[in-house]
């Protein structure tokens, strides 16, 4: 396994940089990320890989299994995290890709994240009959000293918001997330995974949740956000991500920005030098938003799931 990481990293070096976790901000080399998060990350997955021979090419699929994901769906779900082979095995990566879900549960659910860059795995995930589901983009923002809005009255959310916000997450609903869009899923289970996304974050798995707290304003807003702060010591810089949001268009109209900005204050205030965030492509008002508020374009990717053929979703 050793001398297969070594070769897949001399192999494919440059495309794997694009996989590290904070590549969209660009004035953290692409090369120092790989090997603090990437390379290490690697290593320990394929402990678990699965190995699959075609010929005398040998490709390690790395998979993390979701266990939440899995409980909540009642379905085996694991996320292909990369694939490894060197350069004589290429040209027979679609063949690999295809013997995959022989060797899973039956009814297993794999979705997977590529980033633009890596043309060989999207080439051969599509070839081997993986439907697109969603275009990524990721923004970013550093420079957070500068940062200069007006201010916005917030607070956090409390257990008390939760059956609220439960409510606006089901109502404002965005058709081309991953889980909207694929079609495996119904489109009230889609609801419901979101919906109790939204209490969990409350309950814990968020670091922060906001919500307006305006006179005369009702909480029908969110956003959340995690600090990441073990990532700050282990990558030694100090980078947070805003996560999840909705707004409801009839009661919150204009506070998508104004808790975009006051996360923004709030991650500042808690030691973050950088913000980054995920969006689809299809969001262009979210993007407009960004922009306007100093945050800048940094990758792209895309999301892939294998093909279903004995799966059952209430």
């Amino acid at each position: 396994m050793g001398q297969l990481l070594t070769d897949a990293s001399q192999y494919r070096e440059n495309v794997l940089n694009y996989y590290a976790p904070f590549r969209a901000i660009r004035p953290l080399p692409l090369a120092d990320q790989r090997k603090i998060w990437v390379e290490p990350e690697l290593n320990l997955l394929l402990n678990d890989a699965i190995e699959i021979e075609i010929g005398n090419n040998v490709f390690w699929l790395l998979l993390e299994h979701l266990t939440w994901d899995t409980a909540f769906f009642n379905m085996p779900t694991y996320k292909l995290v990369n694939i490894l082979f060197d350069a004589e095995s290429a040209p027979y990566l679609a063949d690999a890709v295809k013997q995959l879900q022989s060797v899973l549960p039956i009814g297993a659910y794999v979705f997977t994240e590529i980033p633009s860059e890596d043309i060989t795995v999207l080439n051969a995930l599509t070839s081997a009959g993986w439907p697109l589901i969603e275009t990524r983009l990721t923004y970013w923002r550093g420079d957070l000293a500068s940062f200069n809005q007006p201010r916005y009255a917030v607070r956090r959310a409390t257990v008390n918001d939760i059956p609220n916000l439960k409510r606006v997450a089901k109502e404002m609903k965005n058709p081309y997330d991953r889980f909207h869009a694929d079609k495996v899923f119904s489109e009230q289970l889609a609801d419901e995974f979101l919906a109790t996304y939204i209490e969990e974050s409350i309950k814990g798995f968020a670091d922060v949740v906001l919500v307006p707290d305006a006179a005369d304003t009702p909480s029908d807003s969110f956003l959340t956000a995690r600090y990441l702060k073990p990532s700050w010591q282990h990558g030694g810089v100090p980078i947070s991500k805003m996560v999840l949001s909705a707004v409801s268009a009839t009661t919150n109209k204009g506070w998508y920005q104004k808790l975009i900005s006051e996360m923004t204050y709030h991650l500042k205030d808690q030691g973050a030098e950088y913000i980054f965030m995920n969006t689809q492509s299809t969001n262009l008002a979210v993007c407009y938003t960004w922009e306007k508020l100093g945050y800048r374009l940094g990758g792209t990717s895309h999301i892939l799931r294998m093909p279903i053929t004995q799966i059952t979703i209430p």
